[in-house]
């Protein structure tokens, strides 16, 4: 379902922080990283193997390994906890009529290795970290 669209399935290498996972999987990813507490809770609180899936996934993302089976693993722990939408059962690339998304100051921030598809605007403080590595989102012009 998932993988990398390297032969080694490494995210972070030589790639100028594009990452090498596959569009799905940096999206998935992005969600993961966004809904980071929300899944642990969920996990531990509902799931047979606690929060082991997301420590799982979380281990390959750090290492740069392939990410197939950690974020099958992760969405059914999730609907076995009786999350609807697991990992990828959302709607994405929605905005309601009305709701525009701010227009930052021609900068967006993005994942510092490239692995997931999260984006931020940015403010005047220090760049938000990212939830898996804890390095500064990067900036990029848009």
């Amino acid at each position: 379902m998932w993988g990398g669209s390297g032969g080694d399935g490494a995210g972070s290498g030589g790639d100028g922080g594009q990452g090498a996972y596959a569009p799905d999987a940096r999206e998935d990813i992005a969600y993961v990283c966004d809904q980071l507490d929300r899944i642990r809770a969920t996990l531990e609180a509902y799931g047979t193997d606690g929060a082991a899936p997301l420590e799982r996934l979380l281990a390959a993302l750090r290492a740069g390994g392939d990410l197939g089976p950690p974020l099958d693993v992760l969405h059914e722990a999730l609907l076995a906890a009786g999350d609807a939408a697991g990992v990828n059962g959302r709607a994405r690339g929605l905005t309601p009529l009305g709701i525009t998304s701010p227009a930052p100051d021609e900068w967006v921030l993005l994942c510092p290795a490239g692995l997931c598809a999260r984006h931020a605007w940015p403010d005047r403080g220090e760049p938000p970290r990212c939830r898996i590595s804890d390095r500064p989102l990067r900036r990029e012009r848009l």
